[in-house]
């Protein structure tokens, strides 16, 4: 093993590998990675959420989450209307639609995990896990 080799590209190509993926996952419902991934942010906080918030957990520029949640409004992933107690905060829920695609988002994440863990037992898992985890506290 190269103990030279740039650990930071590493994780970057890996990164870029998981979100080709996900994209090719994706594609035939018409959604980017990162549009799955706000619609992951909204599962998580039960359906809605402001988009102020969303861009923030993303740390994305305002315009990028616009464009976002336009191209997800657009094809009937979420809906918008604005906060009725301030008018200045849009909030963005998930439809019926998304509802629906769960089953085959949650089937497409384990046979992606399945992939991309292979060979790799759970103990390698934790380590590696460890790691990351201490790698992401060392650069926060």
């Amino acid at each position: 093993m190269d103990h030279n080799e740039n650990i930071g590209y590493l994780i970057h190509m890996i990164d870029n590998r998981i979100k080709a993926d996900i994209d090719a996952q994706f594609k035939k419902h018409n959604l980017t990675f990162s549009q799955s991934q706000v619609l992951h942010l909204l599962e998580k906080h039960g359906g809605s959420i402001s988009q102020k918030q969303l861009q923030e957990l993303m740390n994305v520029s305002h315009p990028t989450m616009v464009g976002l949640v336009s191209r997800l409004e657009d094809n009937h992933f979420v809906e918008t209307k604005y906060d009725e107690s301030d008018r200045r905060n849009k909030i963005v829920s998930m439809t019926k639609e998304v509802a629906e695609l769960r089953k085959d988002f949650l089937a497409g994440r384990e046979k992606h995990q399945k992939k991309m863990l292979k060979g790799i037992s759970d103990e390698e898992l934790d380590e590696v896990k460890d790691i990351l985890h201490r790698i992401l506290d060392n650069i926060a």
